[in-house]
């Protein structure tokens, strides 16, 4: 069983009445601080994981913890930034994070929060669009107002959805830098000393951003492997890309791949052969 960790996942599974079982016997440690990005084939769990440590959901067996206390619902420890922006079409990028901050009762008016606001997007490089509308922005700018928006609550934790799945190739890249400046403590520091939970589907963008890569497994979801990522910090998208240890890691995480998808288009049978 998982244990000491700053997050706590114990002997934890889900599912949809006793047909459908999403995940079964997680059990995770993630310390403070540290950046855990999970990888995996599609249905194998992973948002339902980030959705139990967001409080979205409850586990059917096991016990989610943060800080010694148990997750049983959303709280202002946890921001949580999905694939989709989630902000409010009709308001304008500024007035998405004030509406945040109001709601976790920062600053002491609306001016302050106005204040804090611009600050963070002055943090994501958006200082002159808070007064644009979600829909006049690109991708990537909706993003930022998101990413924005989750750091301006000051969450200890952040819990990323694939935030960067629907981005083209160089706006995803200038993504990962600026997370893994902000995480690392640059322009401002607002990221600085979170512990980060992120899914993806890329094996680079994890080996790029992670300290750690826990892969999953499907039929039902599991962990299969819980990977080091011994890359040195600080780091940039071009130093991990260029350090020699990177295609090693990235070929063993995707040998793992491999496995499960091969297990899952070819289970086995009883007496253990391939079927």
């Amino acid at each position: 069983m998982a244990s000491g960790g700053y997050i706590d996942i114990s002997g934890v599974g889900f599912g949809y009445g006793e047909s459908q079982t999403v995940l079964e016997n997680i059990s995770l440690a993630i310390d403070r601080g540290q950046f855990a990005a999970v990888i995996g084939p599609s249905g194998c769990g992973k948002t339902t994981l980030l959705r139990l440590l967001a409080g979205l959901v409850r586990p059917t067996r096991g016990a989610v913890a943060v800080g010694g206390r148990p997750v049983e619902a959303p709280g202002l420890d946890r921001a949580v930034v999905f694939q989709d922006y989630s902000l409010f079409p009709w308001m304008t990028c500024l007035e998405n994070i004030v509406l945040a901050l109001d709601q976790a009762g920062i600053g002491r008016d609306r001016a302050e929060r106005r204040h804090v606001a611009q600050t963070f997007l002055e943090l994501v490089g958006l200082a002159d669009d808070g007064g644009k509308l979600p829909g006049e922005l690109s991708g990537g700018m909706r993003q930022r107002t998101a990413i924005a928006r989750a750091l301006a609550i000051n969450p200890p934790i952040l819990l990323m959805d694939e935030p960067f799945g629907a981005l083209d190739e160089i706006t995803r890249a200038r993504q990962q830098d600026l997370l893994l400046d902000l995480w690392q403590g640059g322009q401002g520091g607002g990221g600085a000393g979170k512990t980060v939970f992120f899914v993806t589907h890329d094996v680079e963008e994890a080996v790029i951003l992670g300290d750690r890569v826990i892969v999953m497994g499907t039929g039902p979801g599991r962990i299969v492997r819980d990977m080091t990522v011994d890359l040195p910090r600080p780091r940039t998208r071009t130093s991990s890309l260029r350090h020699p240890n990177f295609n090693g890691l990235r070929d063993r995480l995707l040998d793992e791949l491999n496995l499960v998808v091969d297990e899952r288009l070819h289970p086995a049978s009883e007496d253990g052969a391939r079927i």
